[in-house]
């Protein structure tokens, strides 16, 4: 058994190197590494000063993939889809998480990004915040078990916060972006995307030593385009087998990679744009108590469920 699972992982792999030399072929550089760290995590290729450049915004979360971008695809099929076949749209979203991880090879990493996206749809289809973070638990407790050194990887304790953040300080948020009268999916990634930050600057700044100022404004600009560029890559990818299909499909996202990596070196320019910041362990650990502490009080005095669904239902019925 163990034979087949390592021949299994091999070819896996092989699929994930020859979709990378593809993605190469079809797109000029730096777009065509780009879109591979996008899809794959894969920044072998990618130019050092456009990761600096990423890192002094807060944007490399989208070249080393995780649970939110995969949770954002996932969220952004369900919002598509759900008008059409109804809740039928959970177990789709649930199979683009998986076809993902079989196109990418399914390295440590990319399994871990789907538990922790899985977690924020069972979390969204329950309604219950409360229940979700159970959830979360008990996915973050089997990848451990599995991997007991997986605590103190970076990669692991970003997923885990960024996925508290989404399941217990997202609600809130998008209760308070209502009165901007924003339109839903705008709405929705902005309150996603600032609670991911809360909740992952102070590791940021334990791990990395840097604070990004401009961070919230990077991610506004680039993360509503996200689900979109992984479509366009996946689709294509699907597609390599038939040359001209999959090339002409991935040269699509050309303009909106040309737009993160402008948008990215402008905001990078800034002379403000980062700065070093070093805080003691026991600081960082005291904000994320305080932070973690603070919503679980916020929910224990008003709780506040998902209302993703409610909603899609609602524009389903309106549609019928």
């Amino acid at each position: 058994n163990l034979a087949i699972v390592g021949q299994l992982a091999d070819k896996l792999a092989d699929l994930r190197d020859l979709i990378v030399d593809k993605i190469t072929l079809a797109l000029p550089e730096p777009h065509g590494s780009l879109m591979s760290g996008i899809l794959l995590g894969n920044r072998i290729k990618l130019d050092k000063d456009l990761i600096e450049t990423f890192r002094a915004v807060g944007l490399t979360h989208i070249i080393a993939v995780s649970g939110y971008n995969l949770t954002i695809l996932a969220g952004n099929a369900l919002i598509i889809l759900w008008p059409l076949i109804g809740r039928k749209a959970i177990w789709v979203a649930a199979g683009i998480i998986g076809l993902f991880v079989v196109i990418t090879g399914a390295p440590a990493s990319i399994l871990r990004a789907a538990v922790m996206a899985l977690t924020v749809l069972v979390a969204k289809y329950l309604g219950r915040p409360s229940r979700a973070v159970n959830i979360l638990i008990f996915g973050a407790a089997v990848l451990v078990l599995f991997e007991p050194k997986i605590v103190f990887d970076v990669g692991f304790q970003l997923s885990v916060a960024a996925t508290y953040g989404l399941i217990r300080l997202s609600p809130y948020l998008n209760r308070l972006l209502l009165r901007t009268k924003l339109p839903p999916i705008i709405r929705e990634v902005l309150a996603e995307t600032l609670s991911a930050i809360l909740l992952t600057t102070p590791l940021i700044i334990g791990h990395f030593e840097r604070l990004s100022v401009v961070s919230p404004l990077s991610n506004i600009l680039v993360l509503p385009l996200m689900p979109l560029v992984m479509a366009i890559g996946i689709i294509a990818a699907g597609l390599m087998i038939v040359p001209i299909l999959g090339n002409t499909l991935m040269l699509a996202s050309w303009p909106i990679l040309t737009w993160f990596i402008f948008s990215s070196e402008k905001l990078a320019s800034w002379q403000f744009a980062s700065t070093n910041l070093t805080l003691p362990i026991w600081v960082i650990a005291a904000l994320m108590v305080i932070i973690i502490g603070g919503l679980e009080w916020l929910n224990f005095r008003r709780p506040l469920k998902y209302d993703l669904f409610d909603r899609l239902d609602a524009e389903a019925n309106a549609l019928q």
